[in-house]
């Protein structure tokens, strides 16, 4: 063991030496994460402080003008402007306006003799003013609609409760911690698994096909060190980075959640921050990751030694990348948690595992399971992998 300890730490020697890629790796992940939550967080204020100030621009039909006067009331949430020029719905897809009704001309008489009007809205789902602007209009119709009833059955000599025939009172069992912390739990393993592979994906072509295209592998291999070993101290070295990326990567991420919230004063975050740095959560979701990373490292070794050069290693490695993005995508889908035979599915068990890891559903026994066939499937691949690469043929491939 000692042999591949000493190829880590050549590996790791040669690191330090790139010191654009030292900082890309260590320093630089403590910048860009602060530098883009902030960025977000204070064009999604902007954004929601301008379209809370903005009245929403709607073109209104109403020739009996039922709800004409209503708009009319509240021009701080309503601006009644002409018909634009061209197509209709082409003028809200380009934001002249936010929303067009069309009133039925009978609807004044309708409301006369007690009987139902249509109203057409047209707006664009896609943006979030349009959106805003049927939230508020169907915020101003709900007590319209109400007092409408209201009247009917006081003309009728009817009791104003059957209108109302029950009262809902909705109790949240979650709080917001809880709440959080599911979101959280949907997105950490996909983050994990992204940024442990990519973290070990270049480390890893730089010292498997690149060690050939440097020339310095058959010196390398020329030592008296056996074969054996130097594989085992590459394979460590690509895994020790995938690690440290991870790692690196979600202490960033989780201090610019943590300095948010805090900003913003919002308890449920502090608090869903809390338990992410809950030193139990912690280790047990770094304990699990070190099978996965193993695996990756594994796999991206195995890929890189075989390649002629770094080009046709990248092609071999980088398919790996939308396995993960299409497991972690799996694993966040609603439902899929309450999938029981997925806890037995190697790698997808461990976003699965990671996922209830931040929620009250979490089970020891899937976690132990995900845990030791992540463990086998690490063994087992680093065996297939170790004796591939003792032939001559996958060293030196040509």
């Amino acid at each position: 063991m000692r042999g591949a300890l000493l190829i880590a730490k050549k590996e790791f020697l040669e690191l330090s030496k790139d010191r654009k890629t030292l900082f890309m790796v260590f320093v630089l992940p403590f910048f860009i994460y602060p530098a883009i939550f902030t960025m977000m967080s204070k064009l999604g204020k902007r954004d929601e402080a301008q379209n809370r100030n903005k009245a929403s621009r709607v073109y209104l039909v109403d020739p009996s003008s039922a709800l004409a006067p209503m708009l009319k009331a509240e021009p701080k949430l309503f601006e009644l402007v002409a018909k634009p020029e061209g197509d209709l719905k082409q003028a809200i897809r380009d934001q002249r306006l936010e929303m067009a009704l069309e009133v039925a001309p009978e609807a004044a008489t309708a409301l006369q003799k007690h009987e139902t009007f249509s109203v057409a809205a047209t707006m664009d789902e896609s943006e979030r003013a349009s959106e805003l602007a049927l939230k508020r209009l169907k915020e101003k119709l709900e007590p319209q609609k109400k007092a409408w009833v209201l009247s009917r059955l006081q003309s009728l000599g009817a009791s104003t409760q059957l209108a109302e025939p029950l009262k809902l009172d909705v109790k949240n069992a979650a709080d917001d911690a809880l709440e959080m912390g599911k979101v959280i739990g949907m997105i950490l393993p996909y983050m994990l698994m992204i940024m442990m592979y990519t973290g070990a994906m270049q480390h890893g072509i730089y010292a498997t096909a690149g060690e050939k295209e440097r020339n310095t592998l058959l010196s390398l291999m020329a030592t008296r060190l056996p074969r054996i070993q130097i594989i085992l101290g590459k394979l460590l070295y690509i895994f020790c980075m995938g690690v440290i990326s991870a790692l690196l990567n979600l202490t960033s991420m989780g201090l610019s959640l943590s300095l948010m919230g805090s900003g913003s004063g919002s308890g449920g975050l502090m608090q869903a921050m809390g338990t992410i740095a809950n030193p139990m959560t912690l280790g047990l979701t770094f304990l699990i990751m070190v099978p996965l990373g193993l695996f990756f490292a594994n796999f991206i070794l195995l890929m890189g030694v075989q390649a002629k050069n770094t080009i046709e290693a990248g092609t071999s490695i980088t398919p790996g990348i939308f396995l993960v993005i299409i497991l972690g995508m799996f694993s966040s889908a609603p439902g899929v948690d309450k999938m029981a035979f997925l806890a037995y599915v190697p790698v997808l068990n461990v976003c699965m595992t990671l996922r209830k890891l931040f929620s009250p559903q979490f089970s020891w026994l899937e976690y132990l399971v995900s845990f030791g066939m992540t463990v086998g499937l690490a063994g087992v691949m680093t065996l297939v992998s170790t004796r591939i690469l003792n032939k001559e043929k996958a060293l030196f491939k040509m």
